[in-house]
């Protein structure tokens, strides 16, 4: 019996070492919404807001002090999602998830997203103002990966932590445009359905090439042995990736000579998967020069869909 109270004792004390550590753990890696925070190379004091749904409301005296402490507060919030969606153009995914994600990294590599980037990037005007603004935002999230607690997932998985480079913008974007790119997941299977089931059931969907096209006459397309093969490849492949894709969107807008107020109405939906964290990540940043209420990509400075007091758009 003594036994058993002993054993009985020594598990209650592990259990509360353990949940020591577990809280000791869960306070240090908390994201800090409150008190000051030293920043490098300001010019002045910015001054970050959270309201109660979480977002922060930054006001900045410059533009760049303004977009450095967004990139500080988005990688707070979601460092790790960052590092996610920068893997997916050079094939790193499988550094993290193991050898089921080779395929993956080997077909996104394929595309070109980060050759086109590096490119891209080789052309850019350093003192362009939006290179500037981006060259701020990775500053501010550079400054809160040397700094701000790890997250947890890079323990967990091992991962260290790297700096961030324009390079990783355009792949993140370029990301996206693939995302956007229906064809390549919607044309072989249009043409397997054309060839089994016959041309009357796509007639309305008008997916015949045009007798117009202007083909590249020097391009040799990789063999594959059927349009039902390759859905299936790029579909499971795509499956696989561990961030949402984003589809695409419906638009639409009503002019002010139709509305009560006399004003436009401007409706946007973006068809991405849902995810956790979400997709989007919600800022508002206010200068003397420059106001976005928006929403951003994880490890891209300019709000993708936003509006201010003159515009929206989607």
């Amino acid at each position: 019996m003594k036994t058993v109270r002993k054993i009985g004792w020594i598990i209650v004390g592990i259990l509360g070492i353990v949940l020591i550590v577990a809280f000791i753990l869960i306070q240090q890696l908390k994201p800090d919404y409150s008190g000051e925070k030293g920043m490098k190379d300001l010019s002045a004091d910015v001054t970050v807001t959270y309201d109660p749904y979480g977002i922060p409301h930054i006001e900045a005296a410059e533009e760049l002090d303004a977009f450095k402490a967004l990139g500080y507060v988005h990688a707070q919030d979601r460092l790790w999602q960052m590092e996610l969606l920068r893997r997916v153009a050079v094939g790193g995914l499988s550094e993290v998830f193991g050898k089921d994600l080779i395929s993956t990294d080997k077909f996104f590599l394929s595309l070109g997203i980060d050759d086109a980037s590096a490119k891209t990037i080789g052309e850019l005007d350093p003192n362009n103002p939006a290179v500037l603004i981006s060259q701020a935002y990775l500053d501010g999230i550079n400054q809160f990966i040397e700094e701000g607690p790890t997250p947890i997932e890079f323990y967990l998985t091992g991962l260290d932590k790297k700096p961030f480079m324009i390079r990783d913008i355009y792949n993140a974007v370029g990301y996206m445009a693939f995302s956007f790119a229906m064809a390549h997941k919607t044309d072989p299977l249009l043409t397997t359905i054309r060839d089994s089931i016959g041309v009357p059931y796509l007639e309305d969907l008008e997916i015949n090439s045009s007798t117009n096209t202007v083909w590249i006459k020097n391009y040799t397309a990789e063999e594959v042995s059927s349009a039902a093969e390759m859905v299936s490849q790029v579909s499971e492949v795509l499956s696989r990736v561990p961030v949402p894709q984003f589809i695409g969107s419906n638009s639409w807008v009503i002019g002010s000579e139709k509305t009560k107020n006399g004003k436009v109405i401007f409706a946007n939906d973006p068809h991405i998967g849902f995810a956790q964290p979400s997709v989007w990540y919600e800022a508002h940043v206010k200068t003397p020069t420059y106001e976005k209420y928006g929403y951003h990509l994880a490890g891209v400075p300019f709000p993708l869909l936003g509006h201010d007091y003159k515009m929206a758009y989607g």
